[in-house]
């Protein structure tokens, strides 16, 4: 059975987007506020942000950093303490993601303000949870998406480059983990007309970010609000929610997640973004599935965003049978959602996929 969870009840996207808050407060007599943010955050939207109602609380809460068990718990407490009444969370996809488990488990309202396009976090009714020490634990599906979704796109603009990059890849992978699954349900009796919604906007994700990335990135780094870039945005914010929203299990991770998980236990990759681990991912689903052309394409097109295209890139300096084994084997385990893939997923196929990487990242380089 599918469950659509379609994304937020409210959706603005404009320079003045944040001028909808005090309304929106005011209108649902929302008079007390936990405001969650990380720091740099704030200090990007601040200028845009408006004056709330005169008779708002609003209690400033600094996000510890990891949407963590311990995070959730801690905004929990504070949120009976102080008896409030919606959750503000403003940042990168860990800090809505906490706001939105702890919004959901309090039984309150979500505004979502993201600062940055790297993820499909502010729309979607998921938060991913990790470790104190960034390793992924699990991940949960609310009932509802936010109540509210800002996005300023003169703040992401001026956020770094390397999370538009990451967001690009992450939102490639829509449509790369879900290729296979969609075809698959294609030819049974279960390609409804959720399914196929979500399947479109997997495609629209994959010929929006290939025709228009480098140009985005081009745009932005020159401070350029086009749009073409804007387009990139929405697509990573937007388009990319929509296809776990309409698809439940079937549009969200597979392959490349597992993967993206699996790295996530080795000290190597923790410098690297969520959607960097995935743009690798995205390769090894490639190979495992023996697409040699989408491959080679997005190989080179990784290359020129400077994402990680083999296990030296993501920082590994000895590479050695055990170690690909050992990434092969925590993106196998059984908990996996790479076992979704109607092919071959055990540990022996993910070994050989990621051996076949290397072989031909190595083949384009000289």
């Amino acid at each position: 059975m599918i469950i659509s969870r379609i994304g937020p009840q409210q959706y603005v996207v404009s320079s003045e987007a944040y001028d909808q808050l005090p309304k929106y407060l005011s209108n649902n007599q929302l008079t007390r506020i936990l405001l969650l943010h990380g720091q740099r955050s704030l200090n990007a939207a601040k200028p845009y942000l408006p004056e709330l109602p005169k008779d708002s609380h609003i209690y400033n809460v600094n996000f510890n950093g990891e949407c963590s068990i311990n995070e959730i718990n801690r905004i929990r407490t504070l949120i009976k303490q102080y008896d409030i009444q919606v959750v503000i969370g403003l940042g990168g996809g860990k800090v809505l993601d906490t706001a939105k488990s702890a919004s959901h488990y309090e039984r309150v309202q979500l505004v979502l303000i993201p600062t940055l396009a790297s993820n499909c976090a502010p729309w979607s009714s998921v938060s991913v949870h990790y470790k104190e020490n960034g390793e992924r634990l699990d991940h949960e599906v609310y009932d509802t998406a936010a109540n509210l979704l800002l996005v300023n796109p003169v703040v992401i603009l001026n956020s770094p480059v390397n999370y538009l990059i990451a967001g690009i890849a992450d939102t490639l992978a829509k449509y790369y983990e879900s290729e296979l699954v969609f075809q698959h349900l294609a030819e049974s009796d279960h390609f409804d007309s959720t399914l196929q919604i979500s399947f479109q906007m997997a495609v629209d994700c994959r010929d929006i970010l290939l025709k228009s990335s480098i140009a985005a990135v081009k745009d932005m780094k020159a401070g350029q609000l086009t749009t073409e870039w804007l387009n990139v945005v929405e697509t990573i914010i937007a388009t990319a929610g929509t296809v776990g929203g309409w698809g439940d299990q079937y549009g969200r991770a597979t392959g490349a997640h597992s993967v993206h998980d699996a790295l996530t236990l080795f000290k190597e990759t923790q410098p690297l973004l969520h959607g960097e681990k995935v743009a690798y991912g995205i390769l090894v689903q490639l190979a495992l599935e023996a697409h040699v052309d989408d491959l080679r394409r997005l190989i080179q097109l990784f290359k020129k965003l400077n994402l990680p295209t083999n296990l030296k890139e993501l920082g590994f300096q000895q590479i050695t049978t055990s170690l690909i084994h050992q990434i092969a084997a925590e993106s196998s385990s059984p908990d996996k959602t790479i076992h979704l893939l109607p092919l071959a997923t055990d540990e022996q196929a993910v070994f050989n996929a990621i051996q076949k990487l290397e072989h031909v990242t190595h083949k384009l380089s000289v």
